[in-house]
């Protein structure tokens, strides 16, 4: 019998690591839960294909690419 291990969510932005605050939820979701407290994370994308596996194979992360701050001057 094949027993399939469902892997645990995290995200990553900047230093910060954050658990996954919808588990059932598509990435997009999280993305616009996320954005509530995170805003520089609105003009980003995630996609399934991002995910790093642990080497335990026991949790996966989402990194979030931002955008770099633009100064004048």
């Amino acid at each position: 019998m094949l027993k399939m291990n469902q892997l645990t969510r995290q995200f990553k932005i900047g230093a910060a690591l954050i658990a996954d605050p919808a588990p059932l939820a598509d990435l997009d979701e999280v993305q616009r839960i996320l954005t509530q407290q995170y805003p520089m994370v609105r003009h980003t994308r995630l996609y399934i294909e991002d995910g790093v596996v642990n080497e335990a194979g026991t949790e996966i992360t989402y990194e979030f690419q931002l955008v770099p701050v633009k100064v004048k001057g």
